[in-house]
């Protein structure tokens, strides 16, 4: 009867099973087994163990057995290789036990094996994954790192309750060697454990920001600029943050991080450097203004007046002759009425080149005249049809505003003539808020994105830099067939200061 039982137990184990004689060969073996390694129980009887077994495990299994049978000891437990009939590998968690009588005699070896090849992989994927992400941890030039949260943080709280409980209970977990050093230190086991309360970012306003807009954009952040103070310098650090969040709690939060520091302050050299270049190109033209009204005033008061009182004296002198009966007089009187009309044909140049200089309308009744004036003329000029929308009120702007404007509009209008082969332009001047709003309009064929960018469009570029200069927007689109629009937004009043530095 306890045969039968041991029989049947044998048979249908779930565990492969077999029974190995004092000679090392299998004299027994169940199902489980014969069919983890692809044989026959007829195939495997009388064989040894060894002969299927991986050559690496074999040293290891005979030691193993050879003691056992040896009577040292009385079983043995090994993770083995054994080659299965079709020439590929299962791994087998072994234990063997020797069977003896009564009076201790060896009888026989019972092998019971579970099969753990697909455990096995699991655990190779899993340590090849932790390598895998050691090596990128450990080698990675960005700071990466996790802090912990011990007591799990309701994200359902207000966000200050939220950043209140993680400056309580989070500490750092985990992080490598370049996060450490970006804070001088040399390892990262030389800050592993720091609460977050206790680090001096933490006590940063950017920072505190910075974990506020964390928690409300969802536990998820994206190149969010955090700032360290270090020795008396600032560094700044580009970050990515994700937290983990399970069952409405927040567990931890991992974020990878980036030094960019000297990125920062050349962008901030680059700026400020931009912003110099910009104040003298508005000083220069100040200067221009300054030197084209003195010489517009010069031409119309000085060479105006001057050739005007030629002009008086040479009709004095035309009308003295008339009296004089001298034959030899006519071709004289001839010559008197050219220079009499090439005087005033002169006079009328110096008027113009004048107005162009500087428009005394622009300083005597501002912005607004000046631009209604100016769209007569390029529409006299150039025959396209000029059509303007002005406020009939004044508007509350500053000279030099009033110049910048004045003299983008006369470079939008040359640009017209010149390139845009249109018929109609509209002209809008308008207050918008805080903000003047020019806009022109041409129904040409369109400036191009090429046009638009191009080196040598020193026009378009000139118009942006007198624009930027005073805080405002400058834009030019267009498409083909459907001309170009030409906006510039001012502010009224100058904006605050930034000396340079970065909002």
């Amino acid at each position: 009867m306890s045969e039968a039982r041991f029989r049947l137990a044998f048979e249908n184990a779930p565990l492969g099973m077999a029974i190995v004689g004092l000679d090392y060969r299998i004299k027994r073996v169940n199902k489980a087994l014969c069919t983890a390694a692809g044989y026959s129980e007829n195939e495997l009887r009388g064989r040894r163990f060894l002969e299927i077994t991986h050559p690496d495990d074999q040293y290891r299994d005979r030691e193993l057995v050879d003691r056992l049978f040896a009577g040292e000891i009385p079983s043995y437990r090994i993770e083995k290789r054994l080659i299965t009939k079709d020439a590929s590998l299962i791994w087998l968690d072994a234990t063997v036990i020797m069977i003896r009588e009564s009076d201790s005699k060896p009888l026989y070896a019972l092998a019971m094996a579970e099969n753990i090849t697909e455990r096995k992989r699991v655990l190779e994927a899993l340590r090849s994954s932790e390598e895998r992400y050691r090596s990128f941890v450990v080698n990675s030039s960005e700071g990466i790192w996790r802090f912990e949260v011990e007591c799990p943080i309701d994200t359902s709280l207000p966000p200050d309750d939220q950043v209140a409980l993680f400056y309580k209970h989070a500490y750092l977990a985990e992080c490598n060697d370049a996060l450490a050093k970006m804070y001088g230190h040399e390892r990262a086991d030389d800050i592993l454990g720091l609460r977050f309360g206790n680090a001096k970012l933490a006590s940063n306003p950017v920072n505190l920001a910075s974990l506020r807009k964390f928690i409300t954009a969802g536990y998820r952040l994206l190149n969010v600029t955090t700032e360290h103070l270090e020795a008396g310098s600032r560094k700044y650090f580009s970050n990515n943050l994700i937290g983990i969040v399970v069952n409405g709690m927040l567990l931890r939060i991992w974020g990878a991080q980036r030094d960019k520091t000297a990125e920062t302050l050349a962008k901030r050299d680059l700026e400020k450097s931009h912003q110099q270049m910009r104040a003298l190109a508005a000083h220069l033209q100040s200067i221009r203004e300054r030197e084209r009204a003195s010489l517009a005033r010069e031409m119309h008061d000085v060479l105006g007046q001057s050739l005007t009182s030629l002009k008086i004296e040479i009709s004095w002198l035309a009308k003295k002759l008339h009296g004089v009966n001298d034959v030899n007089l006519p071709p004289l009187d001839e010559k008197l009425i050219e220079i009499g009309h090439l005087l005033n044909e002169t006079i009328v140049s110096v008027k113009s080149l004048s107005t162009e200089l500087r428009p005394g309308v622009l300083d005597k009744f501002g912005l607004e005249a000046a631009l209604e004036w100016q769209c007569e003329e390029f529409g006299r000029r150039s025959g396209i049809e000029c059509e303007w929308t002005i406020p009939q009120e004044k508007l509350s702007i500053t000279p030099q505003r009033s110049t910048a404007l004045f003299r983008i509009f006369q470079e939008a209008l040359t640009n017209v003539a010149r390139h845009s082969q249109a018929t109609r332009v509209r002209v809008d001047l308008r207050q918008e808020g805080p903000q003047v709003v020019l806009t022109i309009i041409d129904n040409g064929r369109g400036i191009t994105s090429e046009e638009r960018n191009a080196p040598d469009s020193l026009g378009l570029l000139g118009m942006r830099e007198r624009t930027e200069y005073l805080g405002g927007t400058f834009a030019v689109i267009g498409a083909p067939g459907k001309g170009t629009t030409v906006t510039v937004r001012l502010p009224l009043v100058d904006p605050p200061s930034t000396d340079g530095v970065i909002q």
